[in-house]
C-alpha cells in the first residue's frame, strides 16, 4: 500500500503592520484589494495632514503650549511635569481682566458642573441600588418566575441597559424598546378588538335564531305568549255516523 501523503495546511501571510493599523484605525473599512488598501492609505495620510496642520496651527498660536508640548515629545516628559518645569501654580490661573478670562470661567464652571452631576449620579445609583434587587424578586415572584427565567431576566436587563448607556441603539435594542412603549396601546387595542368580536358573535348568533324560526323546525312557533292550541283527536265510528246518508 502507498503511504499517503500529509500536506500541511499552508498559513495565511501575516497582514502587515500598517495595514492592521489602517484596519482598527478604519472600522468602516473592509479594503481586499491592493487598490482598495491603497485607498485607504491615502484616505489616512489626507486625514493625518489635516490634522496636523490644525495642531502646528494651534502650537503657533500659543507659545506657552508649544513649548510644553516640545518637552513631552524632546524628553519624554509627562504633561503636568512639562508645566510644572515651566510654570508656576499661579501663572495657570486666569485673573479678571486678562483675555482669556471668560473662557477660563466658563470651563472652570462646566468642570465643576460636570463633577457635581458625576457625585450626584453616583449617590443615587447607590440609594436606587436595593430597591432594585427588591424589586426585582417581588416582580420575578409576582410573574412566577423560577431561578432559571429570573437569571435569564436579569442578564436581559442588563443587556439592554449597557446598550443603551453606550448608545448602542441596534434594530433589536430599538424593537424591544418600542414594544415596551406600545405595550398597553397594543393591550387596548386588543381588549377593544376581542370586545367587537363578541359582539359580533352575540348578533351573528341571533340572526340565526331568526333565520331558524322563520324557516320553521316542525314544531309551531308560540304566538302572543300562549299556549299552542292542541289538535283534536279524531272520533271513534258509531251506528249513528251513517244516518243523514240513509235513504227511508
Amino acid at each position: 500500500m502507498a503511504e499517503e501523503t500529509k500536506t500541511t495546511p499552508t498559513e495565511a501571510p501575516a497582514m502587515p503592520k500598517y495595514r492592521e493599523r489602517l484596519r482598527s484605525r478604519f472600522a468602516d473599512a473592509n479594503p481586499q484589494s491592493d487598490q482598495e488598501w491603497d485607498d485607504l492609505t491615502e484616505r489616512a495620510l489626507s486625514e493625518d495632514e489635516e490634522n496636523a496642520k490644525v495642531l502646528q496651527d494651534i502650537l503657533d498660536s500659543d507659545k506657552d503650549l508649544s513649548t510644553v508640548v516640545s518637552e513631552m515629545i524632546v524628553n519624554g516628559t509627562p504633561f503636568r511635569a512639562a508645566v510644572a518645569k515651566y510654570f508656576d501654580p499661579e501663572d495657570l490661573v486666569v485673573k479678571e481682566g486678562d483675555e482669556d478670562y471668560e473662557y477660563y470661567q466658563k470651563s472652570t464652571d462646566e468642570r465643576k458642573r460636570m463633577g457635581q452631576e458625576f457625585r450626584a449620579r453616583g449617590e443615587e445609583k447607590r440609594k436606587n441600588t436595593k430597591d432594585a434587587y427588591d424589586n426585582i424578586d417581588k416582580f420575578a415572584e409576582k410573574n412566577g418566575m423560577d431561578a432559571a427565567a429570573k437569571d435569564a431576566f436579569i442578564g436581559f436587563v442588563n443587556t439592554l441597559y449597557n446598550d443603551l448607556s453606550v448608545l448602542k441603539l441596534t434594530p433589536e435594542t430599538l424593537t424591544k424598546l418600542y414594544k415596551a412603549m406600545t405595550y398597553d396601546e397594543a393591550v387596548a387595542e386588543a381588549a377593544e378588538t376581542g370586545e367587537i368580536d363578541g359582539k359580533n358573535a352575540a348578533i351573528e348568533a341571533q340572526r340565526v335564531r331568526k333565520t331558524s324560526a322563520a324557516n320553521g323546525d316542525g314544531v309551531p312557533t308560540p304566538q302572543g305568549g300562549s299556549a299552542p292550541v292542541p289538535t283534536p283527536r279524531p272520533k271513534k265510528p258509531t251506528i249513528f255516523d251513517d244516518i243523514p246518508k240513509r235513504k227511508f
